[in-house]
């Protein structure tokens, strides 16, 4: 495996296993229904889960993406050109 994929793999695991716990700790503070209420809107208990998990599992993906992104070496030509300025 790359390491390009290795790192995708890795980031999209880490974030879906944090939004689980996210939406574990966010729906246990608030209710579904409430928030339909609030909104304006109508949803079921069950759509308002599914919409709040993948929100959060992009959320943590597009963080973790980012991380590695901005964490990536540079080449060395470019490397060099930044050192001696």
């Amino acid at each position: 495996m790359r390491k390009q994929q290795r790192n995708l793999a890795i980031v999209v695991w880490v974030a879906f296993l944090m939004a689980i716990a996210a939406e574990g700790v966010f729906f246990s503070l608030f209710n579904p229904e409430e928030l339909a209420m609030a909104s304006g809107r109508e949803w079921e208990a069950l759509g308002a889960y599914t919409v709040g998990f993948f929100c959060f599992w992009g959320s943590f993906a597009a963080c973790g993406l980012l991380a590695v992104r901005l964490t990536r070496a540079l080449p060395r030509e470019r490397l060099r050109h930044y050192v001696q300025g």
